[in-house]
């Protein structure tokens, strides 16, 4: 009994300490964003230094109270910083920038009465002033402050840039195409197998370390762009362990409490993923042995495919956002290690009205009119992790990995046509359906190294890199209808077997 009770206050009161603690965190870089390790970090009212690691940041357990920090480092001139506050059992997150020293004197900066948490935005707008290029940099602080919820959502705040579809950017008014991604120092592959482009809204806003969008260019880094480069840096290994949820919903009024339809799939069309139920049927040969086959054999495969050519009607759903980021530290084989995983889900409903005319002839007049409805849910899926262990202050190895699903599952009414190339004077009326379902899988999985040579100032970076990027479109769905208004009351007739028109009912694999 006194052994359990001797436990019980021995937890009792670790916790009541810990509890009564508090930690300053960040990260040391000078001005061209790159992280300074061995920096040393002293609080005076303790006489306690610690040197910054490889990634240039640093942990301090500190118990309640207001202190002054000194960061000094070979090169640069010295910092100083006063009234540094420390709340009990929170973090305070305070990034340094350091200057480089003049050849003949090194000065020292003293900065009163600033709020540690200041410091990590002006840190970032030091970097932006002193930078020798165009460059517009958004810190972790000023993500934190923000409701944004992805990068694509952070870089609308950006002067000189806009989001397309939450997600594509255009920079000085130069489309995505024009762009480059990279992400912790490696260029990202597009995101879309039909488009040289990157969806944005892959990383969660809580993953994200700093961005920086290069906007003239820069000897070490690709010249693969026009409009701007844009570098994620994701965090690796958390101060301390965390674990944030996220859940929202919302709704579009021009979808919200109308007719909306839906292309009928598989059960986990909800996930974005397609899960054999549109697929092309197992038995279907060869167009060489197609062509071999007599009328009864085609039409007995015919059967094998799913009869469905109609959206199916449902009450518009509600937007729904789901976000899960945690991390973690600890020891790996006595080594400090760490990692960050998040997950993210995203289902946006729209419904879009608008027109189409084609002109396809040397007059100039047109050849097709017709007005659409088109009825669609977007669903993003992601999961990112990312995995470190630092084998000393000098050296450390990373692990990162992205899997991403894009998908949309549409239906297009088109109604309120005109045909004037099958119809004389004002043409047959017109109209059609479209079902689909497109899914694109992107995948990349990053191995980098960082080492440190204090003896011969040398740093070495390396890494590789592996990216998957599939899109597949099962069972798309064509079907169109002509009325001769001529004839009263006459039926729409479908057209079938024209070829490989558009117009002709079509399966599409």
């Amino acid at each position: 009994m006194r052994f359990f009770t001797l436990l019980l206050f021995s937890v009792f009161f670790f916790f009541h300490v810990q509890a009564q603690s508090g930690k300053l965190t960040g990260k040391v870089t000078n001005n061209k964003n790159e992280a300074i390790s061995g920096a040393t970090l002293s609080i005076t009212e303790t006489n306690r230094s610690i040197l910054s690691d490889i990634e240039g940041r640093y942990v301090i357990t500190l118990a309640p109270g207001k202190y002054s920090l000194t960061i000094s480092y070979v090169g640069y001139n010295k910092k100083s910083i006063n009234e540094i506050e420390i709340q009990a059992g929170k973090e305070t997150t305070l990034d340094i920038l350091l200057e480089e020293s003049s050849k003949n004197q090194l000065n020292e900066v003293v900065i009163k009465g600033t709020p540690a948490r200041k410091e990590s935005v002006s840190a970032m707008i030091s970097y932006q002033r002193n930078t020798a290029v165009v460059a517009q940099v958004i810190s972790a602080e000023a993500i934190r402050r923000s409701p944004d919820k992805n990068t694509g959502e952070v870089l609308k705040r950006v002067p000189g840039t806009s989001v397309q579809e939450g997600k594509y950017l255009v920079v000085r008014g130069l489309s995505d195409r024009y762009n480059q991604a990279m992400l912790n120092g490696i260029m990202l592959s597009s995101t879309e197998p039909d488009r040289k482009t990157f969806s944005y809204d892959l990383f969660p806003a809580p993953m994200v370390d700093n961005i920086v969008i290069n906007k003239t260019f820069i000897p070490e880094l690709s010249g693969e762009w026009a409009g701007g480069l844009v570098q994620v840096q994701t965090k690796e290994i958390p101060s301390s362990d965390f674990l944030n949820i996220q859940i929202g919903t919302g709704f579009n009024s021009a979808t919200i409490g109308r007719d909306f339809y839906s292309y009928k799939g598989g059960k986990l069309d909800w996930l974005g993923v397609e899960d054999g139920t549109r697929k092309i049927p197992d038995n279907m040969p060869t167009k060489s042995e197609f062509d071999k086959l007599d009328q009864a054999q085609k039409n007995e495969l015919a059967k094998g495919f799913r009869n469905v050519w109609a959206g199916t009607p449902k009450n518009a759903p509600l937007n729904k956002q789901f976000q899960l980021s945690s991390g973690f530290t600890g020891k790996l084989f006595g080594k400090k290690a760490g990692g960050i995983i998040a997950f993210t889900y995203n289902q946006t409903n729209r419904r879009l009205n608008y027109d189409n005319a084609i002109i396809a002839n040397d007059e100039g007049t047109q050849d097709l009119y017709y007005k659409n409805n088109k009825y669609s849910q977007d669903v993003l899926a992601g999961v990112l992790a990312n995995f470190s262990i630092q084998l000393n202050s000098n050296n450390k190895i990373s692990f990162r990995n992205i899997l991403n699903v894009n998908s949309t599952d549409y239906v297009i009414d088109r109604y309120d046509g005109r045909d004037y190339i099958l119809g004389p004077g004002d043409g047959d009326k017109v109209k059609a359906q479209e079902l689909s379902f497109r899914q694109n899988t992107f995948f990349n999985t990053q191995l980098l190294g960082e080492h440190n040579l204090p003896k011969y100032a040398v740093r070495i970076k390396w890494y590789g890199s592996f990216n998957i990027l599939d899109q597949y479109i099962p069972e798309q769905h064509r079907l169109f209808y002509t009325q001769n208004e001529t004839t009263p009351n006459a039926p729409y007739i479908a057209l079938l077997g024209a070829g490989a028109s558009q117009k002709s009912g079509s399966l599409y694999y």
